[in-house]
């Protein structure tokens, strides 16, 4: 009997046996799952790719990060997303997922009506569920769109494209704006200061003659002009962002840590370190400004205040050249890679896959119930096993009973 059970005939001769049922089976299944296939919506994805920023707009959005969030109000995650924390293609897709993105685009097409919602809140959801953004690790950025009608997909992804350069135009130009206001200040308090600082190098130059400065000293100028040069940079930084950023902004936070980094150097090298009582320059140096010669020391001090404000003159009017470039530059700051166009093939519903899986679904359903079908026949023959299964059934029946009756107690209404 084993041997016969665990045949290959015998369990082909159970298939052969109950063939009809299967075969009904396998058409009743297939057959709706290929009417449900037709009866569903067809729907399309549009999809429009965006290049990564160039190196020269990744430098504006260095600025306009903190400025960003200000502007967005609703943009999430965005807190998580300022310069140094991630690339300007995530910030991109950060922009293209907020509210005001959103909410254009709804106005746009009345999306409202078009999704049949009641409320705007509905309406942003479910575009949001139709769209698919996202970025490539080579940065390429990636609109996708998948809607019933081929042509609004393909419209909605380009307006996401569109009105992404739209808010980074408006936002460069006010950055931009705010940056060259204060460049300008800064340069002129630089003008005046570097003319005063020629001024008295040159009388000091009259009445003293010219003083020859050690090679050393005028490395050190050097040294102290170029560590000028960089907390300047930072300066400018931190005057441009703290304006449109709060207090606990950690890029603000790395720039003042850099800042004061930078000035402790240029303190070593003008006053020595004095936690150890030696007279050396942090820059590898031998003898602070504060221990030479007391004429040598007034030309060394003149000659690097005209050396540091020449140097200040020079950086401040190259950022102020970028500043009215960046604030009059109404260029697209997208560079687009593939516009979306209406796609010629549906993306959903995959009616060969639909029928595909439910045929094999419907094969197996059909072979398991005639399996157990012809299982269940044979159980009366063997009357022990037959008495066991007939006792956990009725074990079965007596809990769900039981358990029905106390939950129509729990929920019977009681009368008053």
């Amino acid at each position: 009997m084993k041997e016969r059970n665990s045949s290959l005939i015998y369990y082909l001769s159970i298939i052969f046996k109950w063939r009809r049922f299967i075969i009904k089976t396998f058409l009743a299944i297939t057959l709706s799952a290929a009417v449900i296939s037709l009866l569903l919506p067809s729907k399309y994805t549009a999809t429009a790719t965006i290049l990564p920023p160039s190196s020269q707009q990744e430098s504006i959005f260095g600025l306009m990060g903190a400025s960003l969030a200000g502007n967005l109000g609703d943009l999430s995650g965005l807190a998580g997303m300022l310069p140094g924390a991630t690339s300007v293609s995530d910030l991109f897709a950060a922009i293209l997922e907020s509210g005001t993105i959103v909410g254009k685009i709804m106005h746009k097409y009345d999306l409202k009506k078009v999704f049949k919602t009641k409320s705007t809140y509905d309406a942003s959801k479910m575009l949001k569920e139709i769209t698919n953004i996202r970025v490539s690790p080579e940065g390429i950025i990636v609109v996708s769109v998948t809607w019933k009608d081929k042509q609004l997909a393909a419209d909605i992804a380009n307006s996401y494209v569109e009105e992404l350069n739209q808010f980074n135009t408006e936002t460069a130009m006010t950055v931009g704006k705010r940056y060259r206001i204060f460049i300008e200040q800064r340069l002129k308090e630089t003008t005046d200061t570097l003319v005063k600082a020629e001024e008295a190098l040159r009388q000091f130059q009259e009445k003293h003659r010219t003083i020859a400065l050690d090679v050393e000293i005028e490395s050190a100028i050097a040294t102290i002009a170029d560590l000028k040069r960089q907390i300047l940079l930072l300066e400018v930084k931190k005057g441009t962002l703290s304006s449109s950023s709060q207090i606990d902004n950690p890029h603000l936070y790395n720039i003042n840590r850099e800042i004061r980094e930078l000035k402790k150097q240029l303190s070593k090298i003008e006053f020595g370190n004095m936690k150890e009582n030696k007279g050396e320059f942090g820059a590898g140096f031998s003898i602070p400004f504060s221990k030479l010669p007391e004429v040598s020391l007034e030309y060394a001090r003149l000659y690097r205040d005209v050396e540091v404000q020449q140097v200040i003159f020079e950086v401040l009017t190259q950022q102020y050249e970028q500043a009215k470039i960046m604030e009059l530059k109404d260029t697209p700051t997208v560079q687009v890679l593939d516009k979306a166009g209406p796609p010629e093939k549906r993306s959903s519903p995959k009616r060969r896959q639909i029928v595909t899986l439910a045929a094999l679904f419907s094969l197996i359903l059909g072979v398991s119930v005639s399996f157990f079908q012809e299982w269940f026949d044979h159980l009366k023959e063997r009357p022990n096993e037959y008495a066991q299964w007939i006792n956990i059934y009725a074990k079965l029946s007596a809990d769900v009973h039981s358990i029905k009756s106390k939950l129509i107690r729990i929920f019977k209404p009681h009368k008053v």
